[in-house]
């Protein structure tokens, strides 16, 4: 039997309200650690390197490894204020994680497909556009050792004639990023970045004068010159052509399975442009001939493949050519799940065929926040809301259902038997048992009282009360009332305290008190608290001494006030009384969870 009390008395304290507060702060603290840092690396579980598929092809060759980056757009510290709780505050944080989380990859090259920056065009000066880039830099570092290519972006140098826009922009972006238009040689391919915003301004000029290319003169130093100068290089490597606006296609065209929806088509506005022109993407095409197309700006993925314009000498040579428009870096509305591209090159002599592919590519996702919003915190906010709701809506009820299971219940055996006394509360001169003596009332008394007595000669005695019919003596709700000795003086209720008598069984006021009772505190009362600041006056009135006391409330009865209410609103105060346990509870429980997640902002922000 004892075996199973402690049984029960051991799941009742695994069921207690500390122990399921403890639970649920523990699980929000684990919950936020998961859904602010681990799932980054959870979604990056499945992306792997694309190696494997060119060692499919035979070559035994270590591939070289470059990560592409489109559109991180970071947000101005100067310009848009970032604190704790805003927009550009979130996205940097995001761009943190992802970023400490995917140079884990160690990738042997980055290449940054085009706004790197929110709002470079707008940037007139040069020390913040210092600053700026310091800031790009402290977020996204990398080893001295992997070179950084830059493609410029219509956010860095700006699209068109504003006059928002600073006239210093490609400068700038030359001076601290690279060259707008640049050619690199690496693991045997051609690497190409053009200005895509550059030779979308130029179109415009060429158009504008109505010349086709093979008539139009190039502007010195840009695009279409950077371009024609690539083409008339005698060179058997592979071309991959880097690009921050996609190339032209038909609006029909499909983006595969892995776009979240729509597909790219043409589009302008003020400092934009979603695709280069039909006469613009025929001219690259068949300037440069890639093998690959990469490209961002449009935020989600594309996979799509263009047709190669081809001639009589040219005629065996590849006849298409696939371009990825990569997702972008930083989260959007226009997305769910940010993401990066995977580029693995071998050299083209590596190859076992002539045929065989000498690159590849692979895709990966960052974490969707709106998900993790909708389907983990928010359903996670209304289970702790539940739970809590429980443990506060009645606890009087549950405290007497856990009471039956404590061992001071469990240990209790046989009938209770009845107290000795007659029924009403009231000590009468008469008892049923007179015939056997009188009984006294100090045998039924606590020891709390009994304690208290001094000795036997001091023994306060019990006066008996014969009341009538009626009166109040015969309520069973009353206690025994204690009477004192004439003359005798308590040290709980001195002398010049007017419940003592002072003359025979005579008030100061001159009322009869004979027979009377004097009420005085129970023996076991506790002391009264001490009030924290109190102004107290006394005086005489009509032949008594009156006292008037001015006291701030004590703690235990601010407390008694908000959790059990007042006598004339004891419902209301119920109410009270429940909402102010909850609010505590619900801060104690978000309270870690809420320093953990400024814990994780601040390494990260």
């Amino acid at each position: 039997m004892s075996f199973i009390h402690e049984r029960r008395t051991r799941n009742s304290r695994l069921l207690s309200r500390n122990t399921i507060i403890n639970l649920l702060r523990f699980f929000w603290i684990v919950l936020v650690i998961w859904c602010e840092f681990g799932v980054f690396f959870y979604s990056l579980s499945d992306c792997k390197w694309p190696d494997k598929e060119l060692k499919e092809a035979g070559s035994t060759e270590k591939p070289t490894r470059v990560l592409l980056i489109s559109d991180p757009q970071l947000p101005n510290p100067r310009r848009s204020g970032i604190s704790w709780f805003g927009y550009d505050a979130s996205s940097t944080r995001y761009l943190r994680k992802g970023w400490s989380v995917v140079t884990r990859l160690r990738p042997h090259a980055v290449v940054w497909l085009g706004d790197a920056l929110a709002s470079g065009r707008y940037v007139t000066s040069e020390d913040e556009y210092k600053n700026y880039v310091d800031e790009f830099k402290g977020i996204f570092t990398t080893d001295k050792s992997v070179p950084n290519y830059f493609v410029p972006g219509n956010r860095d140098v700006g699209l068109g004639e504003s006059s928002a826009f600073s006239k210093n922009a490609r400068k700038y972006f030359t001076e601290y990023f690279g060259p707008v238009n640049q050619e690199v040689d690496l693991a045997g391919h051609r690497l190409i970045f053009i200005d895509a915003p550059g030779l979308v301004d130029e179109d415009y000029r060429r158009h504008g004068m109505g010349k086709q290319y093979e008539t139009w003169t190039p502007a010195s130093g840009g695009p279409i010159e950077f371009i024609a100068s690539v083409a008339i290089k005698a060179s058997s490597s592979p071309i991959i052509l880097f690009s921050h606006i996609p190339l032209s296609r038909p609006a029909s065209t499909s983006c595969g399975p892995l776009r979240e929806k729509g597909s790219i088509r043409a589009s302008a506005g003020h400092g934009y442009q979603n695709m280069l022109g039909k006469q613009t993407t025929r001219f690259v095409l068949y300037s440069l001939r890639p093998a690959a197309i990469f490209s961002g700006d449009n935020r989600d993925y594309c996979n799509m493949t263009h047709q190669l314009p081809t001639t009589d000498a040219n005629i065996l040579a590849k006849t298409s050519v696939r371009e990825v428009t990569v997702k972008s870096f930083s989260p959007s509305r226009h997305i769910r799940r940010p993401g990066f591209q995977l580029l693995s090159l071998i050299p083209p002599d590596s190859a076992v065929s002539p045929y065989g592919s000498t690159f590849a590519d692979a895709h990966c996702l960052l974490p969707d926040t709106f998900r993790i919003f909708n389907s983990i915190y928010l359903p996670a906010l209304v289970l702790t809301a539940i739970v809590l709701l429980y443990l506060n809506i009645s606890p009087d009820r549950r405290r007497h259902r856990l009471s039956a299971l404590s061992p001071i219940s469990a240990t209790r055996s046989g009938p209770s038997s009845p107290l000795p006394g007659p029924e009403s509360a009231i000590w009468a001169n008469w008892s049923p048992r007179r015939s056997s003596g009188p009984t006294s009332p100090a045998a039924t008394l606590p020891p709390s009282v009994t304690a208290r007595v001094p000795s036997a000669k001091e023994i306060f005695t019990f006066r008996a009360l014969s009341s009538a019919p009626g009166s109040p003596h015969d309520s069973p709700l009353l206690s025994p009332i204690p009477l004192f000795h004439a003359g005798h003086e308590d040290e709980m209720n001195p002398a010049h305290y007017p419940s003592q008598h002072h003359s025979d069984h005579v008030w100061p006021s001159g009322e009869d008190v004979h027979e009377t009772p004097s009420f005085l505190p129970s023996p076991s009362a506790r002391r009264p608290e001490r009030k924290w600041l109190s102004w107290s006056w006394s005086f005489v009135f009509r032949g008594r001494r009156r006292r008037i006391t001015i006291a701030s409330p004590t703690w235990g009865e601010m407390k008694k006030f908000c959790v059990s209410g007042n006598s004339d609103s004891m419902s209301r105060g119920k109410r009270k009384g429940m909402l102010w346990r909850l609010g505590g509870d619900s801060m104690s429980v978000a309270l870690p969870a809420v320093v953990t997640w400024a814990l994780i902002g601040w390494l990260f922000f």
